[in-house]
């Protein structure tokens, strides 16, 4: 992990202590223990099976799905998982992830804020999916039109339009280009998932690349550069929730 002034971490792709649960292998990267005041990022990796079922009974999770393919079990109901979908977690439901294949899938997952009373549940869940219409829990990247702010661009993924009330997460897109030193007035994380780049305070840099992590306080000015050739794409979570493309430069 390098520290930036102000505040900002950013974490190379393979840090954090990995344990291992049934068919679950997980690194929680971002956390208080680590400098963050709210979020949790953790990176989970799910082979053949079924994982433990686990409740945040206090806080929202949304997760993303890297690579792979499977199922989410939340509350009771099933729910496709594939490359590019984010899923919405509400709080105290119960939850697990299936993997019917071989090939492994990938997750990353925030919580908000982080919850010291998650636990597993000794029960994993069982059977067919519970009677009724299933609510709206997962959303995809290719269903979300992208936003223009300035030479960037989003896409929201889960939001208010799903159930979520205190988290947004979107994917970016930043070409070519150094932004303004700007900051917001939520808490941030932010995984990258292609390209490469700079990460900019006003008093220090640091590189990324693909499988980074970075954190950003409430308020912090920076920026983030992307010294080409390639668009960058990244994951980015905030809390509380809002609009990504709303920034401050003074």
């Amino acid at each position: 992990m390098e520290l930036l002034p102000g505040g900002c971490r950013v974490f190379d792709a393979n840090e954090g202590e990995t344990m291992t649960q049934g068919n679950w292998m997980h690194r929680t990267i971002i956390c208080r223990k680590k400098g963050a005041k709210y979020i949790a990022e953790t990176i989970s990796e799910y082979g053949a099976g079924r994982s433990p079922t686990l409740v945040n009974p206090q806080a929202e999770e949304v997760l993303y799905v890297a690579s792979g393919n499977g199922l989410c079990h939340i509350a009771g109901f099933g729910y496709d998982l594939q490359p590019g979908a984010g899923v919405y977690i509400p709080a105290g439901a119960a939850y697990c992830v299936e993997n019917p294949g071989t090939e492994k899938l990938v997750v990353v997952s925030v919580c908000c804020p982080e919850d010291d009373q998650r636990h597993l549940v000794s029960e994993a869940l069982k059977g067919p999916p519970i009677s009724g219409e299933a609510p709206r829990r997962v959303v995809h990247e290719r269903d979300r039109q992208p936003i223009p702010v300035s030479d960037r661009q989003f896409k929201l993924m889960v939001d208010k339009d799903v159930g979520c009330q205190r988290v947004t997460q979107f994917i970016g897109f930043i070409p070519p280009s150094k932004a303004p030193f700007h900051y917001h007035t939520y808490e941030e994380a932010i995984f990258i998932l292609e390209g490469a780049g700079i990460v900019h305070v006003a008093e220090g840099s640091c590189a990324f690349g693909p499988g980074t992590s970075i954190y950003l306080p409430i308020g912090l000015r920076h920026c983030l550069e992307n010294p080409g050739p390639t668009r960058v794409r990244l994951l980015g979570v905030f809390y509380p929730s809002g609009s990504p493309g709303e920034a401050y430069e003074k």
